[in-house]
């Protein structure tokens, strides 16, 4: 009984150093470092954020726009990690953007899976 005492008030003792790295974030704190958004920038990535997440009214399809977005909105969708493709299908969207929408939308894909989108292909 006295061993199993000692090694719990060793273990405890152990323990306890680490503590300290846990409060902190020493280890897995789970954020990313880097700059953080500020004025426009963040406003363009809330649009985007808000426009993925489909918590915007769109405008109503248009058929002259439908094609370049589309282009776009492809490539966009095929730079996704596996597991967002299957949860959003961008494409939907061709058509129903405005130039400033779909510009956000590529800042907060760009920002937010930190992917490098070469020049929009027309």
């Amino acid at each position: 009984m006295k061993s199993f005492r000692l090694v719990a008030v060793v273990t405890v003792i152990f323990l306890s150093f680490f503590d300290p790295l846990f409060a902190s974030g020493g280890f897995g704190g789970g954020s990313v470092a880097g700059q953080a958004l500020r004025g426009k920038e963040r406003e363009k990535f809330n649009l985007g954020k808000a426009i993925y997440n489909g918590e915007v009214a769109l405008d109503a399809k248009k058929e002259e726009l439908v094609k370049t977005q589309k282009n776009r909105l492809e490539y966009l969708q095929g730079s996704l990690p596996n597991a967002e493709k299957g949860r959003v299908n961008l494409e939907d969207l061709a058509g129903k953007l405005s130039e400033e929408q779909i510009s956000a939308l590529e800042f907060f894909v760009s920002i937010r899976f930190n992917v490098k989108l070469e020049e929009k292909k027309e």
